[in-house]
Formats: C-alpha cells, structure tokens, sequence
C-alpha cells in the first residue's frame, strides 16, 4: 500500500503470484514466502535468518542466500529506514493520476533528488477541497544499496516500502477489518525504529516514526548495570530485575507522545480511540505493554498476523513459536506488492 515507486524497472506488469517477503530488520532478516491464489493467501515458509550488511557484501555476489524453502523468483521488500521520513500531507483541492501528480507530490514533499519518493491517496470520503496522502521518502543511495544486494539471480526485488508501514498494511488485512468504522492505535516496534499510527475508519490520520526499539532499551541497561550486551538482554528477558526506573528513562519521551497523540486525534476527528494494537519484536516484552496500557489508558493487544491466512504444515519453525508478530512487516511487504 505504501510502496515506493519502482523497486525495478525489470519487474513483471502483473504482481506475481508467489512472494517472500523480506523484512530487513538489524535484529535479523525475517522472511515468509506466500502464495495467491483464487481460494485466498497462503503461507509456504517462514523463518528469521541473520541480519544483513549491505556494506559487507561483495558487489559480484551481491543476492544473499536464502533456503530452499523460502526462494522464489520476486521478494517484497521492507526496511526500517533509519533515515526514511514519514508524514501526512495535505494538498490543496484534487488531482488526477499519473506523471503531473508525481511531480506536484514530490514538490509538496520537498523531496530532493537524492530521495526516493513513495505516496498514498488516504483523502477521507467527507474531505471535499482537500487531497490528503500518506508520504514517505528514503534515500536514494540507500534504496540503490538495498536493491543492489538483489540484482543478481532471484529473487528480484518486486518492491520496497518501510517496514512501519508495511506494518499497517498487514494490520488492515488483519484487525483492522473488525474496526472499519471505529478508531484504533498501531504501534510496531523493532530492534531500532518504532512506527505509532492512528487509523480512522481504517484510514491514517496520524504516523510517526521515532529512533526506539530493544537496541536503545538495552544499551541503557548495559550502561546503568555496567554489563554485556548478553548479561542485559537476559535482563529484560527474566524479569525479575527491578529496572523500571531505566526503562522507563528511554521510553517514557515516547509514551507522552503516544497519550498526547491519542487526545489530540480524538478532538480533532471527535471520535474516541478505542485499542491499541502493538507488533514487532519489541512486543514481546511485557513492560513494554504494560505501560504503553498506561500511559493511553487503553487496552493494548498484541496480534499475530498469522491469524486469518492459510499455512502450510510446519510453515513456521517450532523455535519461533511465540514470536509470529514479528513478522508483521514481511507479511505486510507482500500484501502491498499485491495490491
């Protein structure tokens, strides 16, 4: 849904009907292969395999190696885009499709032409004088350098958006179709971004991207307990440290802006949010719900994108049971390229 505009120029004029997603995350690069078909979406493989680093890769052998069950001829891609910028913009009255429009957004956007530029329509039915879009720009060497890791043998890339985003897609074609008419919270967080949107009748009203995930909750536990990168991440798995006071230290910039968000949203659309639906690694730790639940004072649900798609007998590795939402970009990489 949030795609930048062509991944590659080679690409096939239809989306083809079998993907990976790959979402190239710094904790590792989760990977699900996926089916379309008449019947539905199906997904043939899953797994989390290590991190890539597109700097380290020899150029003359740049497609990295994928298992057997996951390789298939295209790849939706998705990265975390520390330097990617995601905004809402308003343009004054309508505008066809096409070239001319691509222009204007890109004149809108001040997107130079060192960026990449990626957009979606989200204008609300009721907004009559307005075009309102979702817009998204990468830098073009980092764009090419991702590319580039693919250019040789398959997969090809088929696209490549943000993996927030993506996110959001995935939560659409999920959730999101129990609350059509309401108002709800997304909140994906990985090992180094964090993507916050408010959806209104399934369209965003609100995005930010913001630079917090496990990596900067750890470093400050490494730095206020004086341990390893591993003694810290046994840590926040166990639980039984009182480390709030130093969580609470890294987050508590991002929890203000998630409750004031929330208020500003509900005045503005006079609606009221009613959940908030959080994904990505950085789910699976319980003070992160804990006090995303009280800093909005609403129900937090941690989802799993599995849910409702068709799987393949042991399309999951037993070892990942438990973690399923952090494929939410990979999932929603493909559901984009498909739409």
């Amino acid at each position: 849904m949030f795609s930048f505009k062509r991944a590659d120029a080679d690409r096939p004029r239809r989306s083809p009907s079998e993907l990976v997603g790959l979402d190239l995350g710094a904790s590792g690069v989760k990977a699900v292969r996926m089916r379309r078909n008449k019947d539905g979406v199906t997904v043939l493989k899953a797994d989390i395999l290590p991190p890539l680093a597109p700097e380290e890769v020899d150029p003359k052998a740049a497609r990295p190696p994928l298992p057997r069950g996951l390789l298939t001829n295209y790849a939706a891609l998705a990265v975390s885009g520390a330097r990617a910028s995601v905004r809402i913009l308003g343009i004054p009255g309508r505008f066809e499709t096409g070239p001319a429009r691509d222009l204007q957004v890109q004149e809108h956007a001040g997107a130079g032409e060192g960026q990449r530029l990626g957009y979606a329509v989200i204008t609300p039915p009721k907004l009559r004088n307005e075009t309102r879009l979702l817009v998204v720009t990468l830098p073009e060497a980092e764009a090419e350098a991702l590319l580039n890791l693919f250019s040789v043998g398959a997969p090809a890339p088929f696209s490549l958006e943000v993996s927030g985003l993506a996110a959001i897609t995935a939560f659409l074609r999920g959730p999101g179709r129990a609350h059509e008419q309401g108002t709800v919270g997304v909140v994906e967080s990985g090992e180094r971004q964090t993507t916050m949107a408010v959806l209104h009748k399934n369209l965003p009203v609100l995005v930010r991207k913001f630079d917090l995930g496990m990596h900067t909750v750890r470093e400050r536990v490494q730095q206020r307990l004086g341990v390893d990168p591993e003694t810290a991440k046994g840590i926040l798995a166990d639980g039984s440290f009182d480390i709030s006071q130093t969580l609470h230290e890294v987050v508590d910039p991002f929890l203000r802006q998630l409750s004031l968000s929330k208020e500003f949203i509900e005045r503005r659309e006079e609606c009221q949010v009613e959940k908030l639906y959080v994904s990505g690694g950085m789910s699976l730790s319980r003070f992160w719900i804990s006090d995303m639940k009280q800093a909005s004072g609403l129900d937090v649900e941690r989802w799993n994108p599995f849910d409702g798609l068709h799987a393949s007998p042991d399309a999951l590795p037993a070892a990942l049971a438990g973690q399923e939402t952090r494929f939410t970009a990979a999932i929603g990489a493909c559901v984009g390229a498909w739409e």
